[in-house]
């Protein structure tokens, strides 16, 4: 994406722009991302200098969700492990999932301060070049491989100095570790909040395609981003058609997972494969379940052979009423716009005349490499019987 910002006179002499848009060039990692939008989010709020503290902190919150909600990965696998500094201080703090469900950013801050001590040494890291390679853009002089990337404070005095010809988007005021600070030059603040809507979209789009070249079986990168997408669930007409099949089955549903009978007015729909992975309400994804059971599969892929077959009886029991009910049919295309948007699903799985072990053929087909990906990407498996021993 090509960045288009608003300049005038005001800009275009004393800051140098096309810098600017370069800085998010040729990143092997993503913390510039998160670094940039850090600042831009403390900006937002604080007129002050900006420590490292609260910069690192911000960017821990705001890759949060990315990796304990929809386990993204933020950095490259090596050895079968993500050498991600940002990712590593998150699981480590959520070591045993006891963070996962925090909703709010405070309560985010208060887990990194509980677990200030275990993941110094990811802070430590993500200062010792991060805030000078996002600058790199308006060092011409020195290449990548000079040695004094390796000294802060070589750095920060060279960066004083350029600042001193043309104005930095900031420079670095020394201190003890994290207490080092950024200090953003006015013309470029006030540039900046003019541009800020611009300026956070490109830095997002940058974000996206450097995760999804990292998560490539991982769909809807976009809406991973932060807890607020999951809010925009569309479930009423789904909810509806399976009220509306229920409503004329002439025997009773039962919930896959634990065989009983359920009252499909009073029970959830549950996403068979989290809807953490697929980021969409596809029909065939969704299935009746009881509300009681939620809590127990949360954020877990049901296994595969205990419970697929159940799942794919239960489709088709509503793909055979659907067919052969004209008001159920009615039901099901108000679901075309928000659960119907799969081509193989439209064109091969709910039309008229499949048989049962066509239709279950079809779903198997298209669901099973969904529920491996999301497998690899690192969702546990759940079973019944881990509710039984949990109640």
């Amino acid at each position: 994406m090509e960045l288009v910002l608003h300049t005038d006179g005001i800009y275009s002499s004393e800051l140098d722009i096309s810098k600017f848009a370069q800085m998010l060039d040729d990143s092997s990692q993503c913390y510039k991302y998160y670094w940039l939008e850090a600042i831009l989010n403390l900006m937002s709020t604080n007129d002050g200098d900006l420590s490292f503290e609260q910069i690192i902190d911000e960017m821990i919150c705001d890759a949060w969700y990315s990796v304990t909600r929809y386990k993204l990965h933020l950095g490259p696998m090596i050895r079968g492990k993500s050498e991600n500094f940002i990712e590593h201080a998150i699981n480590v703090i959520n070591q045993d999932n006891q963070f996962s469900y925090a909703f709010s950013k405070d309560e985010i801050l208060s887990a990194i301060k509980q677990n200030k001590s275990e993941i110094v040494k990811d802070k430590r890291a993500l200062t010792k070049y991060v805030p000078y390679r996002l600058l790199s853009s308006f060092m011409d002089e020195i290449g990548g491989n000079n040695k004094m990337w390796d000294s802060s404070k070589q750095m920060i005095l060279y960066l004083e100095l350029l600042n001193e010809d043309k104005p930095l988007p900031y420079i670095i005021i020394d201190g003890k570790g994290m207490e080092k600070k950024v200090r953003i030059h006015p013309k470029w603040r006030q540039f900046i909040l003019n541009n800020f809507p611009i300026i956070q979209g490109w830095i997002q789009i940058k974000k996206v395609r450097y995760l999804q070249d990292r998560n490539p079986g991982v769909p809807g990168i976009i809406y991973k981003l932060n807890s607020e997408n999951e809010k925009g669930r569309k479930l009423s007409n789904a909810k509806e058609l399976w009220k509306e099949v229920a409503d004329v089955l002439s025997a009773p549903i039962h919930d896959i997972y634990s065989g009983h009978e359920i009252d499909v007015r009073k029970s959830d729909l549950d996403h068979f494969v989290p809807w953490s992975f697929v980021a969409n309400d596809e029909l065939w994804d969704l299935v009746p379940m009881e509300s009681r059971l939620n809590s127990s599969k949360s954020n877990r892929l049901p296994e595969w052979d205990l419970y697929f077959g159940n799942l794919a009886a239960l489709q088709y029991k509503m793909y055979e009423t659907v067919f052969s009910h004209e008001q159920i049919q009615k039901a099901f295309e108000k679901c075309r716009r928000d659960n119907l948007n799969a081509m193989w699903a439209v064109e091969n799985l709910y039309i008229p005349g499949n048989t049962e072990e066509q239709f279950t053929n079809i779903l198997e087909h298209n669901l099973r490499p969904v529920y491996d990906a999301a497998k690899l990407q690192g969702y546990g498996l759940w079973r019944y019987s881990d509710y039984v021993v949990i109640r």
